[in-house]
């Protein structure tokens, strides 16, 4: 009988991913961020610590002047993912009752620590008395400076950024304004969800992470664009003590 050949059986066709979407809890992103944040934290530790053993052993100036850049780059990068993954997570709240006035004095200085690229340009109005209010110091002044970091990153040429302090309606009120033409989508969803930024390279943390800090503090923010005066104006408010 006449051999046959044997028919090949047809290549399998490789399944699309499926475009529906998964929706995954929140504190589980925030976990997968946390460990692997940390696990690439301890391995640039170990460059580090390597580069250091390194630099003791070499003696001539430019090879030692560059294990000296290595060591600041790998400390810049180290910096960078402390900052990204505290934005995922919250600590408890530690509330100590200051007088309104000298926390936004503090909260001036460290601007100038926090973004030191922009302070210079906010022209600052404080009307404020004796009032008082309970904040977690450090964490309120971290989520309040990434509006003005990110008022700073998108600021329409050398036009100043202005903050206006005052007492309304038993709550601090910080209305930050900007001089802009136009802007790209609704102010008052910026920061509403994470992980959604229209800057290239942004991540989409920053606003989101200072909605939370405000949450916790029962703050709340508003922001809207008047296109007449061509300004973007948003409020940050907090409830003074005893309201």
């Amino acid at each position: 009988m006449p051999k046959t050949t044997p028919t090949p059986s047809p290549t399998p066709t490789p399944t699309p991913p499926s475009s529906e979407e998964i929706a995954v809890p929140y504190p589980r992103i925030t976990g997968l961020v946390r460990q692997l944040t940390h696990d690439v934290r301890n391995g640039l530790n170990n460059i580090d610590l390597q580069s250091a053993y390194l630099q003791e052993m070499v003696t001539e100036p430019q090879p030692a002047a560059e294990l000296k850049r290595l060591r600041g780059m790998v400390a810049d990068t180290a910096k960078m993912l402390r900052e990204f993954s505290g934005r995922f997570w919250l600590p408890e709240p530690h509330f100590v009752t200051y007088t309104a006035r000298i926390f936004i004095e503090d909260f001036r200085q460290r601007i100038g620590k926090l973004v030191p690229e922009g302070a210079p340009a906010v022209r600052w109005t404080v009307n404020l008395r004796e009032e008082a209010l309970a904040v977690d110091l450090e964490m309120l002044s971290r989520g309040l400076a990434e509006y003005f970091r990110n008022a700073f990153e998108f600021r329409e040429g050398d036009r100043p950024v202005e903050a206006r302090v005052g007492a309304c309606d038993q709550r601090l009120a910080l209305d930050l304004i900007e001089s802009k033409a136009s802007v790209a989508s609704a102010p008052e969803t910026w920061g509403r969800e994470p992980l959604l930024s229209t800057r290239r390279g942004g991540f989409g943390m920053g606003l989101f992470f200072a909605r939370q800090v405000l949450r916790v503090h029962g703050g709340e923010v508003a922001a809207r664009f008047d296109p007449e005066a061509k300004q973007l104006i948003t409020r940050l408010s907090i409830p003074l003590d005893g309201a």
